[in-house]
């Protein structure tokens, strides 16, 4: 492993290492998300919220879409394939 992929990964795991962030994760695992949807969902401020899917979209765990004035939030696939790898696991 490259030193540039070594800490991509770092970065990867350090977003994911937040509760907060895993329920995002685990909300957009569904599909994709209006900031608003997320908003209701998390007992979190917006500016907390906003945080959060900052952290995760620098980190490439997500991307942003921009659907008017309202902002759309879905998991890139290549977590997508990560969260069904750990579900696998955790399954035994």
């Amino acid at each position: 492993m490259s030193n540039e992929q070594r800490t991509k990964w770092v970065e990867v795991f350090s977003a994911l290492a937040n509760e907060q962030r895993i329920k995002i994760v685990e909300m957009l695992a569904s599909g994709k998300l209006e900031c608003q949807e997320i908003l209701d969902r998390l007992d979190l401020s917006q500016p907390a919220v906003s945080y959060h899917l900052g952290k995760l979209e620098r980190a490439g765990i997500l991307t942003k879409e921009k659907h008017g004035s309202r902002n759309c939030y879905r998991l890139k696939k290549s977590i997508h394939t990560l969260i069904e790898t750990l579900k696998k696991e955790e399954e035994g």
